[in-house]
């Protein structure tokens, strides 16, 4: 067996390396992302670990490549697989896993950062020298709004339940626990009516894109601030923007935006809507490294190389998504 993992960055490899070794398989390293030019790279591999950019998305070349050099398995190294063209998948027989969760506190704690952080105004502060010019709002008296309450939504709830926050929600599944603490579930049209901020934990999917855009927006209160470390498509950035103008937008803390993977090889700031968001003084963007600790990383390169494995010896795997 014959693994390659692409795109790997420097603080993955330690842990690809020592996986290697603990199970005694080869893997070819490659810091590479994965592409149609580079795509002979994979030529006599098993399986590939990686993480799609938006060439998956729309161009069947690439996966016909993949099944002709001798993969049978794209072990996708997030929860996301946006980025995969189930199609071209089936098409050319090449099994898509993924990575269901990793360190659900990582991304958890890292958005209560950005709430914390746009509540008492830092971004504000950070943009000018007048330190008595914003002041800030304590979590005690704001009532947050979590949107989807799965691990990463209800730990995000939970913490802030117990920091003194009102917390409603609303989502698929209701989690009983955070009931008896306090926070309440409501439909989606009262939690934008009723939230001060405003925090996204749901999945990219065909139902979710842009869920935010411009009607939603004039639902939401006029001051309401907007967290968002779940995937950049959720929001219509550009229906977005005239409600940041018009001050109607409190704040803004994003670990996601849209069209962000063709900029992860390069400077994330090169992202023209980085760009335009970051000329509000309130906005605060972080280039998706919510998940980015030492105790996630290995969870994510261990059960990537996993899934790979597990598929190519036609063994049960439970992240089979394609």
């Amino acid at each position: 067996m014959k693994l390659i993992f692409m795109g790997a960055n420097e603080q993955e490899i330690p842990f690809i390396i020592r996986w290697g070794e603990r199970h005694q398989i080869a893997i070819e390293v490659v810091s590479e992302n994965l592409s149609l030019e580079n795509s002979h790279k994979t030529k006599g591999y098993d399986g590939i670990c990686f993480y799609p950019n938006q060439e998956m998305a729309t161009d069947p070349r690439l996966y016909q490549a993949l099944k002709e050099n001798g993969i049978k398995v794209l072990s996708v190294k997030s929860t996301g697989v946006d980025g995969i063209n189930f199609d071209f998948a089936r098409q050319y027989q090449l099994t898509v896993t993924n990575v269901p969760a990793y360190s659900p506190t990582s991304v958890g704690h890292f958005a209560i950062m950005l709430i914390l952080m746009t509540l008492r105004q830092v971004p504000n502060y950070l943009s000018e020298s007048n330190r008595k010019a914003h002041m800030g709002r304590e979590l005690s008296d704001v009532t947050v709004g979590i949107l989807g309450t799965g691990r990463i939504g209800s730990l995000v709830a939970d913490n802030l339940l117990a920091m003194g926050a009102n917390v409603i929600a609303c989502g698929n599944q209701e989690n009983i626990n955070l009931k008896t603490k306090g926070m309440s579930y409501v439909n989606f049209d009262t939690l934008l009516e009723k939230s001060d901020v405003i925090s996204i934990h749901i999945p990219a999917s065909t139902q979710n894109y842009h869920l935010l855009s411009t009607d939603v927006f004039h639902k939401m209160k006029a001051d309401v601030i907007l967290i968002n470390t779940a995937r950049g498509a959720i929001i219509d950035t550009q229906a977005l923007i005239p409600f940041l103008e018009a001050g109607k937008i409190g704040g803004l803390g994003i670990d996601a935006l849209e069209d962000e993977a063709q900029y992860f090889s390069g400077k994330w700031t090169e992202n023209p809507l980085a760009q335009r968001l970051l000329a509000f003084e309130n906005v605060i963007i972080t280039p998706h490294i919510a998940y980015f600790t030492d105790l996630a990383v290995r969870e994510i390169v261990e059960t990537a190389l996993d899934n790979a494995v597990a598929i190519i010896n036609n063994e049960e795997n439970l992240n089979i998504v394609a």
